[in-house]
């Protein structure tokens, strides 16, 4: 498996294709499908509802399937690249899209951690930006076009520090507009929080799945939990 980095630290994102196998994406996407079947009898801490998207919350908690996932050598490999040695695990989660759902808000992810005033245009593009968390997102379902609802970033916004605009369809960083993350069942991107990204509303007629696992560096994990 080739990693590299410098397209993930200078875009904001990276395809890495063909980590899972069909026989995994298919008994992760049943698993899914019966924690949604059964989503009235399932403690409330493992389920919500955002944009109306089905979101499975704390998948390690909820099922060993899904723990196993944590400790898998591609995804720790892809961790590692990109937040150093030994990052934290902090969430699993799953999103199921059926037809017509979208988390589709252009947002950064938490806080924006790097704010530039405003006559500060841009970060300058020879820094590698620092990153103290991000998300490995694994594709349960092939999203192959736009009608699928792919993931969508705007490259190198995370250089910006700022939030993207509000009520723009299409923002645009430095002339950039949206690109997709076209990609088949099985394979993973990364994507860094702070580029502007959003999950392009799924027109098709099938649903979309996406599991996330985030990870954060150990520094990062520690003054998040609090730890002295």
């Amino acid at each position: 498996m080739t990693i590299d980095t410098d397209v993930f630290f200078r875009e904001g994102f990276l395809h890495v294709p063909g980590i899972f196998t069909p026989d995994e994406v298919m008994a992760l996407r049943e698993k899914t499908d019966a924690c949604f079947a059964a989503r009235e009898r399932i403690d409330p801490k493992f389920v919500s509802y955002v944009h109306g998207a089905f979101v499975l919350r704390r998948g390690t908690e909820y099922d060993p399937l899904f723990a196993s996932l944590v400790e898998r050598p591609e995804i720790q490999a892809l961790a590692s690249a990109a937040l150093g040695s030994q990052p934290a695990f902090n969430a699993l989660n799953v999103i199921r899209n059926e037809p017509g759902q979208a988390i589709s808000l252009w947002h950064v992810d938490d806080v924006l951690e790097l704010p530039l005033p405003e006559d500060i245009p841009r970060f300058d593009a020879r820094i590698r930006l620092p990153v103290l968390w991000l998300t490995v997102q694994v594709a349960l379902s092939d999203i192959e076009t736009e009608a699928h609802g792919p993931t969508q970033f705007v490259p190198r916004s995370h250089y910006s520090g700022r939030r993207p605009p509000k009520d723009e369809e299409n923002p645009m960083f430095e002339g950039q507009g949206p690109v997709p993350v076209f990609c088949k069942a099985g394979d993973v991107y990364l994507t860094n929080h702070q580029c502007w990204h959003r999950g392009a509303p799924n027109l098709s007629d099938r649903t979309r799945y996406v599991l996330q696992l985030q990870y954060a560096t150990r520094w990062a994990d520690r003054r998040f939990r609090g730890v002295a």
